[in-house]
């Protein structure tokens, strides 16, 4: 029988320590900061002192009101370029609030973080973003402090719309044809003329195409001094309200955090309609002439409009200009494209993926999900009920509002089975589900905007996705259409072949494809 010996190493080699810096933010106040930063050191150098397996390099401090972006903080700019040296292992802060204001910059950073090897440790959060579950509760938690300072903006928006609603409020975007002077919109006759040529020129029946085609070729300059004009923005010009001397608010709404892109309102936000607000260019005849052409066309084009519709589509975002990806054939291979990129190359710099390529990725997410289901599924929802368990108890009004909630579903739950034995007529059942659900229906409305309520609903999203995961006795080998109906919200795609997949429970995965 083989018998093994041990062999002692000559040398005791000494394990290096792990480099510890700590980054918090202080009041703006100069006292405030002083008294602020010097409790923070103190805490901090004595937590680090305790570890033997740590060593402090530095405690970063930035003011408090300069947290919405990265790029004005100068310490933590600082830091960051010492762990790109090498020089840190990993970072202390108290929680998500104080590392970032916006979601995509704390992701960003705790990723690029994460490829040099560098955690990021959250306290008060209990997140770890060196553990694969923890980075996925950090898109939650920063999501939560972004709402902290969006409701500054949110404020100011309330007083915009104040005065959208009164009329007072002067719109500052101003549209070819005029010029703002003392605030006020005013004819400017040299584009003015132009406007109306476009306008007689649609009722005479050229198109959009046409028009655009004419004007470049004439060398007349577009509003931002270019010298090709666009069917698409001919279009909005055609249906543009403030050629008539009227203004309507909020056709498009911006986000209130980076990048700050603009979207056309589609019912996300009330409208309002202020008549003669301004110098009309058009007689009011010529515009509701050309609105009336506008729409006719468009009823047409919509008539003849394919109803196809695939699995991918409207789940394809562009990260680099955030449009949505549609389908194309090109020699008998299917690819998907952002459309901004189609329509024209210089606009945006993403590219073309072949359907094969797309599908191929999710089902390597779904496999490498059903490897991992414990290690990544289980240790999620073990820390969001942690979280929802430790807010119930720290928070007595939600408590009991979830009490109540938990109340009427238990009642409604009662009442179908009385209907379902035939012990309820089904007019009173429905009489009193009705009124059950309008109060479930206001206690929830109630709850939405906590932070119970979002980890909650994380939280169930979580437990619904791993039932579906556990599901999967082999190993996908082909697309399973239904399955990704069923767990995946999002796909963004970057233009260095990643493919970002935002499963239920806001739960993301890269991969690439």
């Amino acid at each position: 029988m083989p018998v093994a010996k041990l062999i002692a190493p000559t040398t005791k080699q000494e394990i290096p320590k792990l480099r510890v810096a700590a980054y918090c933010r202080v009041s703006s106040n100069s006292a405030d900061q002083r008294n602020s930063f010097a409790t923070q050191e103190r805490v901090y150098t004595k937590y680090i002192a305790e570890k033997q397996e740590w060593e402090l390099v530095d405690i970063f401090a930035d003011e408090g009101l300069s947290g919405m972006k990265a790029d004005n903080r100068p310490e933590f700019q600082r830091m960051i370029r010492m762990c790109e040296l090498h020089q840190i292992d990993l970072i202390l802060t108290k929680s998500v609030s104080r590392f970032a204001r916006n979601v995509k910059e704390a992701l960003n950073y705790t990723r690029k973080l994460k490829l040099l090897g560098i955690g990021v440790q959250f306290e008060e959060d209990g997140i770890n973003t060196l553990a694969m579950a923890d980075e996925m509760l950090l898109n939650t938690f920063a999501a939560i402090a972004q709402e902290e300072s969006e409701s500054i903006s949110q404020n100011e928006r309330l007083s915009i719309v104040k005065r959208m609603e009164s009329g007072e409020y002067i719109a500052t975007n101003v549209p070819y044809g005029y010029r703002l002077i003392d605030k006020k919109l005013v004819v400017y006759e040299p584009e003015a003329k132009i406007v109306r040529w476009i306008f007689d020129a649609y009722l005479n029946g050229m198109s959009a195409t046409e028009i655009a085609r004419e004007l470049t070729a004439q060398g007349i300059p577009t509003k931002d001094n270019k010298a090709n004009w666009k069917s698409n923005r001919l279009t909005y010009m055609l249906s543009n309200e403030r050629y008539a001397g009227h203004t309507l608010h909020q056709k498009f709404y911006g986000e209130p955090t980076v990048p700050f892109k603009r979207h056309r309102n589609c019912g996300e936000y009330d409208q309002f309609y202020a008549e003669n607000t301004h110098e009309a260019i058009l007689a009011p005849d010529v515009y509701v002439a050309v609105q009336r052409l506008l729409a006719a066309r468009r009823k047409k084009t919509e008539s003849v409009k394919t109803t196809n519709t695939y699995p991918l589509t409207s789940r394809i975002r562009c990260s680099e200009c955030g449009s949505l990806y549609h389908r194309k054939t090109s020699n008998g291979v299917i690819k998907w494209v952002c459309s901004k990129h189609a329509a024209d190359t210089t606009a945006c710099n993403s590219s073309y993926y072949s359907e094969e390529r797309i599908y191929d990725g999710i089902i390597t997410m779904i496999n490498k999900l059903r490897f991992c289901e414990e290690d990544i599924l289980g240790q999620t929802i073990q820390k969001l009920e942690f979280a929802a368990a430790a807010y119930k108890r720290n928070n007595r009004a939600a408590s009991q509002l979830s009490q109540s909630i938990a109340e009427l579903n238990a009642k409604l739950l009662a009442l179908e089975r009385l209907r379902t034995k035939g012990y309820l007529a089904a007019d009173i059942y429905h009489t009193q589900a009705r009124e059950i659900r309008q109060q479930l229906d206001k206690l929830k409305t109630e709850r939405y905007s906590s932070f119970e309520s979002k980890i909650l609903t994380m939280l169930e999203d979580v437990r619904k996705l791993k039932s579906l995961i556990d599901e999967l006795e082999q190993p996908l080998e082909v697309f399973d259409e239904k399955l990704f109906h069923d767990i995946v919200t999002d796909i963004c795609i970057n233009n260095r072949d990643e493919m970002t997949v935002t499963l239920l429970g806001d739960l993301k995965f890269t991969e690439q494809i």
